[in-house]
């Protein structure tokens, strides 16, 4: 996984494959922004300079697979499951590069200036897990219709529009084959399915959502009627909830099919919004045995796999 460790802000590699004996492989550079795997062997981030690089890392080598400009949002990135193509936000274009050629999917309308939600506003950027489609589901450019909708999903194989929609957020993929996930202002989840089109699931205000690599579960974070956050499951088979911790529990990420890594948070009157504000502290679920305990992790950006292999 890459993250950091309670202690040092430094991101680095860490294996947990044992969690008892958990080790740090690597490091990055401090000048290395929004680390994430393109594969079991290359990472990518983002620099000060609004380069996107890959880099090996069995050698070393690097490459620039992207420069952005400036602009909200620029620079917002995701890898295909196969590591060859890359999507991303440059200014008000979206972009698709990939061994072919880089090209413009679309011009989005500009982000205005207004305060931001952290329970309600999102951008989502990410291909499925199948690496057929990309979406993008965000609130920030909440003008436009099709090609330049605040919510789409786009063909990888030639950039076409195949579904679009607004005043949607919070999105996620998950299932094999890839079905996207996101949730209206209202609180109900729907589902984007290639062969069936949209469809409600149920009612639930999720935050911050999340899938397993196996694409069998999606956690997330909920607000409490105290206003502190608690980390729940749903099940993408059975379309299903389970709330699995006490509140004062957000932020979370899956480390592998069955373990979730979230933060502990308090009530806070004198924070921005009103907002909660971490405790410090951190936990790792597992969702076999219903069990929580205390992580040594302080902060979780990514783990691999990020999906299962082709035919599972």
């Amino acid at each position: 996984m890459i993250g950091t460790v309670t202690g040092d802000p430094t991101y680095v590699i860490r294996d947990i494959q044992d969690p008892a004996n958990a080790k740090n492989l690597c490091r990055f550079d401090a000048a290395a922004l929004s680390p994430q795997f393109a594969s079991a062997t290359q990472v990518t981030y983002t620099t000060a300079a609004n380069q996107i690089i890959k880099a090996d890392l069995a050698s070393g080598s690097t490459t620039v697979l992207a420069i952005f400009g400036a602009g909200f949002g620029s620079g917002q990135y995701s890898m295909s499951p196969d590591g060859r193509s890359i999507t991303y936000i440059d200014g008000n274009a979206w972009h698709l590069a990939s061994p072919s050629g880089n090209r413009v999917l679309t011009t989005l309308p500009p982000v205005p200036g207004r305060g931001i939600n952290p329970d309600e506003d999102d951008s989502f950027l990410s291909f499925s897990p199948d690496g057929q489609y990309i979406a993008l589901v965000q609130t920030f450019r909440g003008t436009g219709t099709g090609a330049t909708a605040p919510d789409q999903v786009r063909k990888v194989s030639d950039g076409s529009l195949v579904y679009s929609t607004s005043g949607m957020t919070m999105g996620v993929w998950a299932s094999v084959p890839s079905r996207l996930f996101f949730r209206d202002s209202g609180g109900t989840v729907r589902r984007w399915d290639p062969s069936t089109g949209v469809s409600s699931m149920l009612p639930l205000h999720w935050i911050g959502p999340k899938s397993s690599p196996d694409g069998r579960w999606i956690a997330y974070t909920f607000r409490t009627s105290s206003g502190l956050g608690a980390i729940g499951l749903y099940s993408v088979q059975s379309n299903s909830v389970s709330n699995t911790t006490p509140p004062g529990r957000s932020g979370v990420r899956f480390l592998t099919n069955d373990l979730v890594f979230y933060s502990g948070e308090r009530a806070c009157s004198t924070c921005f919004g009103g907002q909660p504000t971490p405790t410090g502290v951190t936990y790792i679920y597992e969702i076999a045995g219903a069990t929580e305990v205390v992580s040594r992790l302080s902060a979780v950006l990514d783990a691999w796999p990020h999906s299962p292999p082709p035919g599972i």
